[in-house]
């Protein structure tokens, strides 16, 4: 008797294994990759830890890179099967001819602001304006990127020439950026959150001159398609159930996002992303974001791109097709 008890435990625990196997080996492997490590992909973090992905049968790996450029590079090159990147930063690559889609918005506001240290405030007497960016430091990522453009469009609203009236400084990585600030190597930054909060809410040693993320400033930085979820047109031909799924998990995700009855759960999610930040600094920063989780894509979004683009001298007319920029019509939408 106990020789047949011990058969049928084992049979038990092959069976218990075969299935376990069997359903691992069911997932769909997918490679989501994101521009930058930051909030704006919190709907990523979210369906990849509650599982969502898993809910559609994806065994999602999730990656991180140091700007759109290597992201796209990684897309275009089958390292990834997906990212989350600027949409300016694709159409740069429609416009090169290669065949880049958007399937969805991540986050439709720009969530950045430009600072200022304190010292600067403190000799100005007041509050600073972009005009009192002339003659400063102003730390930036690459030249060429997001956080660069940015600056420099904004400057130009002013009347700041960026290449003659300031100085733009690139620096690889938002936290280095603020350690140059507190080094005394710079005077002003172009962040995105979380770290603008983290510079002046958190340590309070920087000062906001435009919060976008608070819709200050101009309005091309306001549902414009900030971020949006981003795959190749071989993708979409030869793939479009796992897209769908990708899409169905996301939009899931995004409507989490939007619902502020469901911060504190957003804010545990962020923690396990960002484990250095305080909880109040990370409530602060995704309060502001919550309402840009909007996934649908609208023809402004490449209007309002090519404005920034242009007047940086990034791309030359006509802008991209919305054939050529969207994947339209994604039933999970």
């Amino acid at each position: 008797m106990r020789n047949f008890l011990k058969k049928a435990l084992y049979a038990v625990s092959c069976l218990c294994l075969a299935a376990g196997a069997s359903a691992a080996s069911a997932q769909t492997q997918v490679r989501i990759g994101s521009s930058v490590h930051s909030i704006f992909a919190l709907p990523i973090y979210y369906a990849d830890q509650k599982g969502l992905f898993k809910e559609e049968g994806l065994d999602v790996k999730v990656s991180f890179f140091a700007g759109g450029p290597p992201a796209v590079a990684a897309l275009l090159g089958g390292s990834v099967d997906f990212i989350a990147a600027s949409l300016e930063n694709q159409m740069k690559v429609n416009k090169r001819g290669e065949d880049i889609r958007s399937v969805m918005t991540v986050q439709a506001d720009f969530s950045g602001a430009l600072a200022v240290r304190e010292e600067v405030v403190r000799k100005l007497g007041r509050k600073p304006t972009i005009a009192d960016m002339k003659g400063l430091r102003i730390g930036t990522l690459s030249r060429g990127g997001y956080a660069d453009m940015a600056a420099r469009y904004l400057l130009q609203t002013a009347g700041v020439e960026p290449d003659k009236d300031a100085t733009l400084i690139p620096i690889r990585g938002f936290d280095k950026v603020l350690a140059a600030g507190e080094a005394g190597s710079i005077d002003a930054a172009l962040l995105v959150e979380p770290w603008p909060t983290l510079a002046v809410e958190g340590s309070k040693t920087w000062a906001y001159v435009v919060d976008m993320a608070s819709g200050e400033g101009p309005d091309v930085f306001q549902d414009m398609g900030y971020l949006t979820f981003q795959t190749t047109g071989a993708t979409l031909q030869e793939r479009p159930d796992v897209v769908s799924k990708v899409v169905r998990a996301m939009a899931r995700a995004m409507a989490v996002a939007r619902d502020p009855a469901r911060l504190d759960e957003l804010v545990e999610v962020a923690l396990v992303e960002f484990p250095n930040f305080k909880v109040e600094e990370l409530r602060r920063s995704i309060e502001k974001q919550q309402h840009s989780f909007r996934p649908a894509l609208t023809p402004q979004m490449i209007t309002k791109n090519m404005e920034l683009l242009l007047a940086n001298d990034a791309i030359t007319q006509p802008a991209p097709t919305q054939a050529e920029a969207f994947a339209e019509g994604m039933a999970p939408l």
